[in-house]
């Protein structure tokens, strides 16, 4: 968590600094690269141009985009050793996560908590060990202890050195 805000914060700094040379130029110029900005984003929507081509399809179009918007908001989460995780609930009580790991012999360990107390916890195997990346998929069921709680997939590698967790990844399960 360090790590984290000490790099978000020479981001800035780095940022104030390209800030501050392009202060000594005219106030117009400082304009000018928000509108170059801009242009950026419609560079972002040669992905929505792909889409189009499926749209052509017109008694489909309307299906299609209500059906990939929720995979659009599915969130993507990773760290050091986890990469692409997504979890996804497909049922009352009931989550599938997709991701991959690079773990120590291939067993990554979960635990899913509500804020106070762990409700359940247990391993995964991924199909390949470290330093490779290995996916793995594990539905998960589990019960709320709360109604208004929130529950948390925390994902991590247990040390070999002293059993301790690893590399967490906090995931918030979907509502």
């Amino acid at each position: 968590m360090k790590k984290l805000f000490l790099l978000l914060l020479t981001i800035g700094l780095l940022q104030g600094c390209t800030s501050g040379t392009d202060s000594p130029s005219t106030p117009t110029e400082q304009q000018k690269p928000p509108v170059a900005a801009e242009p950026e984003t419609p560079a972002s929507e040669p992905p929505a141009t792909t889409q189009p081509p499926t749209t052509t399809q017109p008694p489909t179009t309307p299906e299609k985009p209500s059906t990939e918007q929720p995979a659009q908001q599915e969130t993507v989460y990773a760290n050091d050793i986890f990469r692409n995780v997504t979890v996804k609930k497909t049922d009352q009580d009931t989550f599938e996560i997709k991701g991959q790991a690079s773990v120590f012999e291939a067993v990554l360990n979960y635990v899913v908590e509500d804020g106070h107390n762990e409700l359940t916890q247990g391993s995964l195997q991924a199909t390949t060990a470290a330093p490779n990346w290995g996916d793995f998929t594990h539905t998960l069921k589990v019960k709320k202890a709360e109604p208004n709680s929130t529950l948390t997939l925390i994902l991590f590698e247990t040390s070999m050195k002293d059993g301790s967790r690893r590399m967490e990844l906090i995931i918030p399960l979907p509502e």
